[in-house]
């Protein structure tokens, strides 16, 4: 399986996306935003998609999740030790990908160029260590309530990579 992207990113509030080059409009954002959330409740979905755009919510504010994305040409068998989100479906005008996190920290993930081109592409989204970050996070959290900042940001980057993600892509047409 071709690993196109495998970095640590910052998120912004704890939310990162996944979005084809083009899906940068304000209503594009709303419907992904729209999706994550869950009706009649305070609480959202780990995850959505739409309008070309994967929403990906992190355990914590403070996450710097690893975000491993792979492109596949059939769809993948579901193994440990991730834990697995129900299938999607996102629609890439261009067939290419930009992962985008917190404005303030550029990030140094190439643009990933679907073999595929445009499409329907299906989704597959793991994840492991979110409850391990949900832990960490609440220690840090404590231990850092009257610290000099610099001894704040150091604690926090030690939970770099904790949490993490791996995105599968593939042709929807092409279910193996």
């Amino acid at each position: 399986m071709p690993t196109v992207v495998d970095a640590v990113i910052p998120t912004d509030n704890g939310l990162f996306l996944v979005r084809d080059v083009s899906a940068v409009s304000r209503e594009a954002a709303l419907a992904v935003f729209q999706a994550v959330r869950i009706p009649n409740s305070r609480r959202g979905r780990l995850s959505a998609a739409a309008a070309g755009i994967l929403l990906v919510r992190g355990a914590h504010q403070m996450t710097r999740p690893r975000l491993s994305i792979e492109v596949l040409d059939t769809a993948p068998t579901e193994e440990p030790p991730w834990h697995w989100e129900p299938q999607t479906t996102v629609e890439l005008a261009t067939g290419r990908l930009v992962v985008e996190a917190d404005p303030s920290f550029p990030l140094d993930v190439p643009v990933v160029e679907l073999p595929g081109g445009p499409g329907r592409y299906a989704v597959a989204l793991g994840h492991t260590g979110r409850a391990e970050m949900q832990r960490e996070a609440a220690r840090v959290g404590a231990e850092t309530l009257s610290v000099p900042a610099d001894d704040s940001a150091a604690a926090w980057q030690r939970l770099a990579g904790l949490e993490q993600y791996l995105v599968r892509l593939w042709p929807e047409h092409r279910t193996g």
